[in-house]
């Protein structure tokens, strides 16, 4: 009995693209034979459709035909000639948000939700795995979510924010700052930019009882709500620039920190004695001149108590020493000082 094409054209055509969004990829595709008996219409309907299709660039996205010579140098295990859809996401693109989504450390459930629509925009090459390993973190804080659309929002039309800031307790738990009567703590905030740093998502915003800009973690910050009508905010990001008069460089102003701290950055000169991956992989715009066999004079711009604790966590390796400025080679000596006399042998 032959297949009936007795269906909707509009219907015909999303059940066939709904075929190929899928079961199909650059290196997967389907038959119209395939396609046919899926959804039922003739072998010739599809290929008319399908060949219509690879006219029109449906939502942006490629269609068309993969023979087998179009896949001798696929990668997959199982390439299959037949028509297929350019997906939303390459492999790598897919990976990308999917491992980004998995660092915010969120609630379980709600990443699994995410990842498996991520997903779905991968084709046939979205594969599901690891979705087991996603777990709630013991302390999570539920209103973090939620508290991410309010930042937006409040980011987006320049408007204060009143928040209680946590830290933990013995057990682990997130716990509101309290004042010296035991009255918990309540600030207010002007919020410019939401961001990953180090593994933790931070909020850069300017916290009115302070002159400086804080980097606030994101998970920490309870009962948030936003105060005041829009472009309410006490003072712009710009008004931090270090230089008076022109926009603040955030980018810059990261880079410059290897963590996340206020304070001015300044020029630091340091020698490097082996490999550079500890250099680069915190200090992208390092400028760094070859003086001897693996051995390199390095000039940064960076915060110093930010460049302390990096130096610190490279000590064991004796390749990074840090000749100027005297204040940052004080506070390492006076950080091994401690060090010393706390490890002592006995």
């Amino acid at each position: 009995m032959a297949a009936s094409s007795a269906l909707p054209t509009a219907q015909i055509v999303i059940e066939i693209l709904e075929q190929l969004i899928k079961h199909t990829d650059p290196e997967h595709g389907l038959t119209a034979a395939e396609i046919s008996k899926r959804i039922n219409v003739s072998d010739k309907t599809v290929r008319g459709h399908l060949k219509a299709l690879q006219s029109m660039t449906p939502f942006d996205r490629h269609v068309g035909h993969l023979d087998r010579r179009d896949l001798v140098n696929a990668e997959s295990a199982n390439p299959r000639p037949g028509w297929y859809i350019e997906p939303v996401f390459d492999i790598a693109q897919m990976r990308l948000l999917v491992d980004g989504a998995a660092l915010s450390s969120s609630d379980g459930e709600y990443l699994r939700e995410l990842i498996a629509k991520i997903y779905t925009f991968a084709g046939k090459s979205g594969q599901l795995r690891g979705l087991e390993q996603l777990t709630t973190p013991k302390n999570y804080n539920t209103e973090f979510l939620n508290n991410i659309e309010i930042l937006n929002d409040a980011i987006a039309y320049g408007r204060v924010i009143r928040f209680r800031y946590c830290t933990y307790d013995v057990n682990g738990n997130l716990v509101p700052h309290r004042n010296g009567d035991g009255d918990i703590k309540t600030y207010l905030a002007d919020p410019y930019h939401l961001m990953y740093k180090n593994s933790k998502y931070y909020l850069l915003c300017h916290m009115h009882r302070y002159d400086s800009l804080s980097y606030l973690h994101v998970e920490r910050i309870r009962d948030l709500s936003i105060e005041g009508p829009d472009h309410s905010l006490k003072r712009t990001l710009d008004s931090f620039s270090p230089t008076p008069g022109q926009p603040f460089d955030i980018v810059r102003h990261m880079n410059e920190r290897p963590y996340p701290m206020d304070g001015k950055a300044t020029p630091i000169h340091m020698k490097i004695h082996g490999a550079l991956e500890p250099l680069y992989d915190w200090f992208a715009d390092a400028d760094v001149v070859q003086t001897g066999e693996r051995e390199y004079d390095v000039h940064v711009v960076a915060n110093e108590h930010a460049t302390l604790w990096w130096a610190l966590q490279y000590a064991d390796s004796h390749i990074i020493e840090i000749l100027s400025p005297a204040s940052l080679r004080k506070m390492l000596h006076d950080t091994g000082e401690y060090l010393a006399s706390t490890y002592a042998q006995q």
